[in-house]
């Protein structure tokens, strides 16, 4: 499709349960797992299990984390993210009971009851780890999140992103995610004639993490229509922006700023925005393809050890939906059934211990 051709659209409102307001999701709980006292029995005899195998983190297969009782609790939580809302917590792991090579033991073999770990950055991390590591905002060959910045809504290039809180910040560092679909269908109710501007590419900058063969910046639609189905992939904003130091780029209509800045606007009402604070011990499962994510800017800890730390895992799903052939510009490879998503590296695939490591350097 040229930017200049119609796009394919939905004639109306979307709808669905992936279609949530912030009223309608908190008048229910079904989308937390909320641990007690068995289920952490069972988590602590997994643990055993692996170590008495002799198994090293990246070993570990949902089989080789075996649960009882929570594996079915599980999987109403995973099909509460793949098909229901479209995320969902798992809340009350008590992070500070475990060193922290059993948490993060803990936390890849509760994921991977989810979904298949993909590399993160070009450095091939597979767990990531979101603290101020003092990388420059206007660092345009990095990504701001190991900063203590503010980050517009976006999407992560994986069918589900989940992140463990093990530290909160002394103030700020609030969690927001929007229903992509909701944003949508109010941007459709309002204006229909910007409606179109975010089926068409949104330019933006790779950051330094460009594949072979590919330019330094790539343009996926925010809103795509395939199918019958809708898939979403907002951008942050700051990359959109940072394009502008490849003269060479396409650069964004005024009609789709205007619907960009809608778009964003949307996002953060309250009806739609829902704003909650990461406890230790969280751990919060999105789906980027209908649910987008930021977060406030934080004040942190002077001490390295109590600052805000939230390990990032991106999970592809081996039974996620069909994606849009937009998106293999930047994920590289959409094909169901492998693992796809993710940032392609040369590097051989690593879980970096040291919450400190940066992911660009």
């Amino acid at each position: 499709m040229n930017d200049s051709d119609t796009p394919t659209m939905p004639t109306g409102p979307i709808g669905g349960s992936f279609a949530w307001t912030v009223p309608q999701v908190l008048a229910r709980d079904d989308w937390n797992c909320r641990l007690e006292a068995g289920d952490l029995e069972e988590i602590d005899a997994a643990v055993q299990f692996t170590r008495e195998r002799g198994l090293t983190i990246l070993e570990i297969g949902r089989d080789e984390f075996p649960l009882d009782r929570l594996t079915t609790r599980l999987g109403a939580l995973r099909a509460q993210i793949r098909s229901g809302l479209g995320f969902g917590y798992i809340k009350g792991l008590p992070v500070e009971r475990y060193d922290r090579e059993t948490l993060m033991r803990i936390y890849w073999g509760l994921c991977r009851h989810i979904g298949d770990p993909v590399t993160q950055n070009r450095n091939g991390h597979l767990v990531g780890h979101v603290i101020d590591v003092g990388d420059a905002v206007g660092d345009a060959n990095k990504r701001i999140t190991q900063t203590n910045a503010e980050l517009c809504f976006h999407a992560d290039s994986c069918d589900v992103v989940a992140l463990l809180c093990v530290n909160r910040a002394r103030t700020g560092g609030e969690s927001m995610i929007v229903s992509g679909i909701a944003v949508h269908d109010e941007l459709m109710r309002r204006r229909p004639d910007l409606l179109p501007e975010l089926y068409r590419p949104v330019y933006m900058d790779r950051r330094g993490e460009v594949p072979a063969g590919k330019l330094p910046w790539f343009g996926v639609p925010l809103f795509n229509w395939h199918r019958g189905q809708f898939t979403g992939y907002s951008p942050v904003r700051q990359y959109i922006e940072s394009l502008a130091r490849f003269p060479e780029a396409p650069r964004m209509s005024n009609a789709q700023r205007e619907a960009l800045d809608l778009y964003y606007a949307i996002c953060e009402e309250d009806a739609f925005c829902l704003r909650l604070q990461f406890e230790r011990g969280d751990i919060q499962f999105l789906q980027n393809h209908v649910i987008f994510h930021s977060r406030t800017a934080y004040e942190d800890w002077p001490e390295p050890e109590r600052r805000r730390h939230l390990m990032r895992l991106w999970l592809s799903l081996p039974d996620g939906r069909t994606l849009a052939p937009a998106l293999a510009e930047k994920w590289i490879n959409i094909e169901v059934g492998t693992r796809r998503g993710g940032v392609p590296a040369t590097a051989e695939p690593v879980i970096p211990d040291d919450p400190f490591t940066r992911a660009y350097a």
